[in-house]
């Protein structure tokens, strides 16, 4: 009896642990499935990339009983996607599921167009360097140089701009777009509203802007890297008086810099009259989704990637602001590095050097 109390007593601890486990794995599995729900719950009021053009909302609430379709990308709490990055910043923005049978339905013809799009790049590039070309890389640049990047004469020109304002995302009233001219210019208006929605969700309106969204092919991020050797940004502009926002946008690979982004007040003149607005990099200051950082860094000219005008100056009412090119200039008396404080902390210190 003695010789057998071991091995009844080795399959009773056996059976527990064998239960102990069936029971946190039961526990562990009701946990991310309760996860996922909350998840899909706090997404529900939030746009897609499709909300943003036609208003919809997407919900995915999961009824009760019923079996998931199988899904292309798993719901993860922490973005891993280092591709696609949320431009939005807002939970659930472009984080939707991904049908397997609607991947496999739009992803040749989008693969066709990728590719289409990555020849036309191969084809631009004849392999020939230009002496300009060498000069403005190795810095080689004569005094008050100037290099006109964006124009507004063709429709290809103005569909690298997209506009965006509080009420693309039912957060309030306001209204923009950005339409050519008969002079080979394109003006940006519309109406901006500070009136809030009376939805107990948002606390701010008013807000109106264009951004720069030029990809290559398989939406990879286009650097302007040649403006390294650039002091100022030059803004050839008419305006209405009122005071915009230059931004410069430099999201990386991670998701804690996806808002990074180098801002600086646009204040235009208003009247007829052209004005060349000269902005020296070394006076953007550094901004995280539109806030101040208390740790001012210089801007990296090499990891910009966009550039977007933005108004927000609580001033209700009809505005307008007419661009003719948008560019750098090289100024040899500019030595300024940056023109804010900044601090070199101890390696010891919780935020490094």
């Amino acid at each position: 009896v003695q010789g057998r109390s071991v091995p009844m007593a080795a399959c009773a601890a056996a059976s527990l642990l064998h239960s102990s486990t069936r029971s946190l794995v039961g526990a562990a599995r009701t946990t991310a499935a309760v996860g996922r729900v909350q998840r899909r719950g706090a997404a529900d009021n939030a746009p897609t990339r499709q909300g943003k053009q036609h208003n919809e909302v997407v919900s995915s609430e999961l009824k009760e009983g019923a079996v998931e379709k199988p899904k292309l990308f798993g719901g993860f709490c922490v973005p891993v996607n280092i591709a696609f990055p949320n431009k939005k910043g807002v939970p659930g923005w472009e984080d939707r599921e991904h049908d397997v049978k609607e991947v496999m339905k739009e992803g040749p013809a989008m693969l066709k167009k990728e590719f289409e799009k990555l020849g036309r790049e191969l084809s631009s590039m004849d392999g020939s360097v230009e002496k300009t070309d060498i000069l403005e890389t190795l810095g080689g640049l004569k005094d008050d140089e100037a290099r006109a990047e964006f124009r507004f004469h063709t429709p290809e020109d103005l569909s690298l701009w997209h506009t965006g304002c509080d009420s693309d995302w039912k957060e309030g009233f306001s209204s923009a777009r950005f339409e050519p001219t008969d002079r080979g210019t394109a003006v940006f208006s519309g109406t901006l509203s500070s009136a809030i929605m009376k939805d107990g969700r948002v606390e701010r309106a008013g807000w109106a802007s264009i951004k720069l969204e030029d990809k290559a092919a398989f939406n990879r991020r286009k650097y302007l890297s040649q403006w390294n050797n650039y002091s100022h940004l030059m803004i050839k502009c008419r305006g209405d008086g009122r005071s915009y926002k230059v931004m410069l946008h430099s999201p990386l690979a991670l998701d804690m810099t996806w808002g990074d982004s180098y801002s600086f007040p646009l204040h235009t003149h208003g009247g007829p009259y052209w004005q060349y607005e000269r902005i020296p990099f070394s006076k953007f200051f550094h901004t995280v989704s539109g806030r101040i950082q208390d740790r001012q860094q210089s801007v990296s000219l090499t990891d910009v990637s966009s550039v977007s005008i933005v108004l927000m100056d609580r001033l209700d009412g009809p505005f307008a602001l007419e661009l003719d090119w948008i560019g750098v200039v090289h100024d040899r008396s500019h030595i300024e590095e940056t023109a804010y404080e900044t601090y070199t902390l101890p390696l010891w210190n919780t935020h490094g050097i």
